[in-house]
């Protein structure tokens, strides 16, 4: 008889257990959303911190610090709770990896938008733009030409020595090549002793 109970008893609780929605979230936990908002703006701050914050005298975890508590500040949330609602999504997998997945979504979403190629407006505005300035800088050409007096002759410019290389499979031999002052590969004639 007393077996007869103690499976029926734990029958009821197996029961009572499992008909308990899996997505409820406890008190004092941010709501899904909300956690979602303000886990995005930390991660603003951070590369915010790692973007701009470069005097080596600042200590930058406490940067950081304050960085996350004017986020806090913006949503409303304590440290205390954010911290125990952290806790509750990292120990849910199930809704974590729904939550950073959705992170991920937006983050790739603002990065196509910032690398976007230019709409016909935007590249016509700046094609203007350009006309302007080249405009303008030819009205202080032709004004600096008038003031500014001509040389009596100008020099000519004196053209590279003609090298005729000496390529074998496609490519010159190692030891004629040398780097000149603007690191350019040049060929250097055979010395001839």
């Amino acid at each position: 008889m007393n077996r007869l109970l103690l499976v029926c008893l734990s029958v009821i609780v197996c029961f009572s257990i499992s008909c308990t929605d899996k997505d409820k979230i406890p008190k004092g936990v941010l709501p899904k959303d909300k956690m979602e908002k303000v886990l995005w703006d930390m991660i603003q701050a951070e590369r915010f911190r790692e973007t701009f914050i470069r005097d080596s005298s600042k200590n930058l975890k406490a940067e950081t610090f304050k960085l996350y508590a004017q986020v806090f500040d913006i949503h409303k949330v304590s440290k205390d709770e954010f911290i125990k609602s952290y806790k509750f999504y990292m120990s849910r997998p199930d809704i974590a990896r729904d939550m950073f997945d959705s992170l991920a979504t937006r983050a790739n979403r603002r990065r196509e938008e910032l690398y976007k190629p230019q709409t016909s407006d935007t590249a016509k505005l700046k094609m203007d733009s350009v006309a302007i300035r080249k405009a303008d800088s030819a009205k202080v050409k032709i004004d600096s030409i008038k003031a500014a007096p001509l040389p009596a002759a100008l020099p000519t410019p004196v053209p590279p020595p003609m090298v005729k290389p000496d390529f074998r499979h496609g490519r010159p031999p190692l030891e004629r090549l040398k780097f000149d002052s603007l690191r350019r590969l040049r060929f250097q004639p055979k010395k001839t002793s």
